[in-house]
């Protein structure tokens, strides 16, 4: 059974499609800088690229169209279709990346609910295919289940083949955040010893049948902590869970007397950082409904409890969190 699509079709219909965005994008568009780890910059001098966001007004929903460029010799990084504004992106439809030589570094597939389907390719610099996988999902109650990916094939950087239909050595990267981790597949499922690095951080890791039994960071200086299924990735957790927290958002959240004279209602959202300690920075306003309710939710936010942090590799670590807050003039 083949698991994917003919490769030079789909490049050809990317050609086209790049011939036709000039003539889709809107009037509105956001530009940022950005560094290699994809952090925002606002001096220009160090980013590593620039991302544009254009609003496309285009069909009854509203959707956005995500272009970076490299700095350096202002070729395309990344172009895509996203239903949201902001980081992290819910892509749909293709989604294409590049190196900065300008040859095709990936082709990944979305469904409507920013799901991975279908096939995926990536590919090495020079050109030479590195990986298939495949995205299989099947329609159930009238929503799409994805199921787990299988992998198609690997090749190395010498051409090599590795991996063919689950069963073999793979190796995955994330280049902007150097980091790897390689091992065996049997069945497209994790197997045994498992090695990797993560920025200055090491890790091995044993696995039976996708399962982590357990698991080793060294630091760079030298402290090892050890870590299993428990402690691998964890999300933070607010005192009494996000039921309680949702309570008090509500019972302190101070409506603007503005907004509710001119009947404003909707969704804020406040994002923040949740750091290694369990407490609350670097608030920003990501919806913003005016008259004063996105200053009202970073007031209410502040109030909050410490968290318990996010762990990673038994190690706690910073995340993201965004917090929606639904206005309501009807319950007041």
């Amino acid at each position: 059974m083949k698991y994917y699509l003919h490769f030079g079709a789909t490049l050809f219909c990317f050609l086209l499609f790049n011939l036709c965005l000039s003539n889709l994008y809107a009037q509105v568009m956001f530009t940022s800088y950005h560094r290699k780890d994809g952090k925002e910059t606002k001096q220009q001098d160090s980013a590593y690229f620039l991302r544009e966001i254009h609003i496309d007004a285009l069909g009854k929903d509203k959707v956005y169209r995500i272009a970076e460029y490299y700095l350096r010799n202002d070729s395309l990084k990344l172009n895509a279709i996203s239903k949201s504004g902001h980081p992290p992106f819910n892509f749909l439809d293709k989604k294409y990346e590049f190196y900065e030589n300008g040859t095709l570094k990936s082709l990944e597939n979305f469904n409507d609910e920013s799901k991975l389907i279908d096939s995926a390719f990536y590919l090495y610099p020079n050109n030479r295919l590195k990986m298939i996988v495949f995205y299989p999902s099947e329609l159930k109650k009238k929503r799409v289940l994805v199921k787990k990916p299988i992998y198609v094939v690997y090749y190395d950087s010498l051409n090599n083949k590795k991996l063919e239909n689950g069963n073999g050595f793979i190796r995955f990267s994330i280049d902007e955040q150097d980091e790897t981790e390689e091992g065996q597949l049997v069945n497209n499922l994790r197997e045994g010893e498992w090695r990797g690095k993560s920025g200055s951080d090491s890790f091995v890791e044993h696995y039976n049948a996708d399962k982590l039994l357990s698991g080793t960071k060294t630091k760079e200086n030298g402290i090892v902590i050890p870590y299993d299924s428990t402690t691998y990735k964890t999300q933070p957790e607010y005192p009494g869970g996000t039921t309680e927290m949702l309570y008090f958002v509500a019972r302190n959240y101070e409506y603007p007397k503005q907004a509710m004279r001119n009947g404003i209602s909707g969704t804020v959202e406040i994002a923040f950082i949740i750091n290694k300690q369990g407490r609350i920075e670097d608030l920003k306003v990501k919806n913003d409904l005016g008259f004063g309710t996105g200053a009202a939710g970073i007031q209410v936010v502040k109030k909050l409890r410490e968290w318990k942090p996010a762990m990673l590799r038994g190690e706690p670590v910073r995340v993201g969190y965004t917090l929606p807050i639904r206005l309501n003039l009807s319950g007041i």
